[in-house]
């Protein structure tokens, strides 16, 4: 185990279930200490008791990120409990699904809660720390759509291609302070997203990696320091040729996609 994870704490977001265990698992396996976050209290304790068998400490902290004031008072409970954090996985990610039009915006809104907000909420909190102390560092969990407009997730879409720009410009920021930024934009991922978003329809099994793989490949990532990694190769390729298409023309392809993956 390298330095980078001995003796530290990992702060994961959306750990109840998908990429955010799968995260905390692979985590608990190299020693990290866990602070998981979620809304399902009793999945997420379910988490936190596999990563406590694995011989670490792993906390439990049942909240919803749509609502605007819960970054401040994770933080809040983090100092009463003396938690220090060294990784943080804004892993946490939500999507209206439909036409935007088709929409109320009460259900727009919380996407930008949860994906924006309180992504950029917990990193300024928790990044000044990190370069202070000199360690540690920040997961940031996009997606392939953030490459183009996407019809039926427009907002979702909208909110990871923030994420993607944010990260970028936190990696560069970073450089030389010992602590590190890396973008992870997987393609579709096996995971309860689907089901949870209301997302009626699926992509093929083999365009779906699985959250395990999705997980690895970002922690691998972040131990290299990269600045961004898009973790399927045919995705990639798509991501790639989206800066290279006209965007009437990468808008177009992402609406074919969906109509297709539906």
């Amino acid at each position: 185990m390298t330095d980078l994870w001995r003796g530290t704490t990992a702060l994961i977001t959306g750990a109840s279930r998908g990429i955010g265990a799968a995260f905390a698992r692979l985590l608990a396996e190299r020693g990290v200490n866990l602070v998981l976050v979620a809304r399902g209290a009793e999945a997420l304790e379910q988490v936190a008791t596999e990563a406590r068998a694995r011989g670490v400490t792993a906390v439990a902290m049942p909240l919803d990120l749509a609502d605007p004031t819960a970054p401040s008072r994770l933080v809040e409970m983090l100092n009463a409990q003396t938690i220090v954090v060294d990784h943080l996985i804004n892993n946490a990610g939500v999507g209206s699904h439909g036409e935007f039009q088709s929409v109320p915006a009460e259900r727009h809104l919380p996407t930008i809660d949860v994906n924006i907000r309180a992504v950029t909420d917990l990193t300024a909190r928790l990044l000044p720390g990190m370069i202070e102390r000199r360690r540690g560092g920040v997961i940031n969990i996009a997606s392939t759509a953030a490459w183009q407009g996407l019809k039926w997730l427009p907002v979702y879409a909208a909110s990871k291609a923030y994420v993607v720009n944010f990260s970028e410009g936190l990696w560069v920021t970073l450089r030389g302070t010992g602590v590190r930024c890396v973008c992870v934009s997987p393609g579709p991922v096996d995971t309860p997203f689907f089901d949870a978003n209301d997302l009626t329809s699926r992509p093929p099994k083999w365009l779906m990696q699985s959250a395990e793989t999705v997980a690895a490949r970002g922690l691998r990532a972040y131990e290299r320091d990269d600045c961004h990694t898009i973790t399927f190769l045919p995705f990639r390729l798509g991501a790639w040729g989206t800066r290279l298409a006209p965007r009437a023309l990468a808008a177009r392809l992402g609406a074919f996609y969906a109509v297709r993956a539906r």
